[in-house]
């Protein structure tokens, strides 16, 4: 091996100097990390979704329909998104038979007899039809049925008599529908005839009152997103104000500081909470006003811990050599460069007040009726639930889906915003 073997190539400047990735700022960086983050992703569209709803939802209905979270229709109580033109069927009068037990389903189109005996003779009548379901059935119309047994009759022969004469029912006035009797061993079955179709002027159904769900589930969002916003932005002002005296004086005022928050969070909030609506009206200035008041410890230690961190930074030490204020020093220097971890906190504080408003109206402390929140709609549903599922399980669903976005989302901003996370 000797020199002439190799080449010298010299410094290439050119290359040296070359810029291998565009220059990123701290901003554009973290923007990059969150978009590759699918789940913080999917979960910022999700409450970009409900959020929206929560603007146009009540507006939409209203253009539509006419329908208002207050107005009440008892004619429509209770409806599903699924709406049934089957009739109701019910027994006036029964000397056929006898039976130990009767079930049926929910609006009684579907009936059934168990351990059924038949007796000798006797006559069986059956009511087809409720003027009072008119807007489940489409019509005001009843029908009436009765059949006389004989003796020798069995179940069968019975169930034959009913569907005989449901035909020639329906033969006179298509607008019947038809009902169809079936024996199976001791048991008899009697359903009436109809068809399934969607609710098109309730979409979600309605409650109780006959209000329409749509609307009430988007002004129950508008009334618990307006809560958490208002009171998480009141909570982070006055926990960054705090938090940054406490962090950047430090000595024996941020010692007197932090133990008058430790005493204050001795007390669980929910306790603080429940007290001061005692005292206070019910209503949506009040329990803002009481979230705020309660909330606002855990984000003042946060920007307590991130301003002893910076303090003692070079472009700190600079801007008090040139003369800064303490005040030019906390809201110029300092809380810009704690920005982060505020907005983690932030995103995972509103599901909290969300979550803490709807137990208040759960329990009878939040909105007043008739006004709408995701609580107080839960709550009405809770009550009715075992025959009416939809009442309870559309606010829930809601309101489940919006605090599993706003966890999901504060996660990937917390990866997003860390610095050591940089690639």
């Amino acid at each position: 091996m000797n020199q002439t073997m190799f080449e010298h190539v010299g410094k290439n400047l050119a290359a040296a100097q070359k810029i291998k990735r565009p220059s990123m700022s701290y901003l554009k960086d973290a923007f990059r990390r969150i978009k590759k983050n699918k789940p913080a992703m999917i979960s910022f569209f999700i409450l970009i979704f409900m959020i929206t709803m929560s603007l146009i939802g009540p507006i939409i209905s209203k253009a539509l329909y006419g329908h208002t979270y207050r107005n009440q229709d008892l004619n429509v109580q209770n409806q599903t998104m699924i709406l049934s033109n089957k009739r109701s069927v019910m027994l006036t009068s029964n000397t056929a038979f006898t039976y130990k037990k009767y079930t049926h389903d929910l609006r009684k189109t579907k009936i059934a007899f168990k351990n059924i005996k038949i007796n000798s003779s006797g006559v069986l009548a059956i009511k087809i039809g409720n003027k009072a379901e008119e807007a489940q059935q489409g019509d005001q119309k009843e029908y009436k049925i009765e059949i006389k047994t004989q003796s020798g009759d069995t179940l069968e022969t019975l169930a034959e008599k009913i569907n005989v004469e449901a035909e020639k029912q329906l033969q006179n006035d298509p607008d019947f529908r038809g009902i169809t009797a079936k024996a199976s061993g001791n048991n008899l079955n009697i359903e009436s005839k109809g068809e399934s179709h969607f609710n098109t002027k309730y979409w979600l159904g309605t409650d109780m009152f006959g209000r329409d769900l749509f609307t009430r589930l988007w002004e129950g969002g508008r009334v618990s997103f307006l809560i958490a916003f208002v009171s998480v932005f009141i909570t982070t002002v006055i926990g960054i104000l705090y938090g940054g005296i406490s962090g950047y004086i430090g000595g024996k005022v941020d010692n007197f500081m932090m133990r008058f928050i430790e005493v204050i969070m001795v007390v669980p909030d929910m306790l603080y909470i429940i007290l001061l609506l005692q005292v206070m009206r019910p209503g949506l200035q009040p329990i803002i006003i009481v979230l705020a008041a309660t909330g606002w410890m855990g984000i003042a230690r946060v920007v307590r811990g991130e301003v002893m961190r910076l303090k003692h930074s070079e472009y700190v030490l600079a801007a008090e050599t040139l003369g800064a204020s303490t005040k030019r020093v906390i809201l110029k220097h300092l809380i810009p460069n704690t920005m982060g971890p505020i907005i983690v906190q932030m995103t995972m504080m509103i599901p909290a007040m969300i979550f803490t408003e709807a137990f208040l109206s759960f329990i009878g402390l939040g909105i007043p009726v008739p006004f709408a929140s995701w609580g107080s709609l839960i709550n009405e549903g809770a009550q009715v639930f075992v025959l009416y599922p939809n009442s309870l399980l559309v606010p829930a669903v809601a309101l489940s889906l919006t605090m599993l976005g706003f966890n999901i989302l504060g996660d990937g901003l917390r990866d997003a915003l860390d610095p050591k996370l940089r690639k």
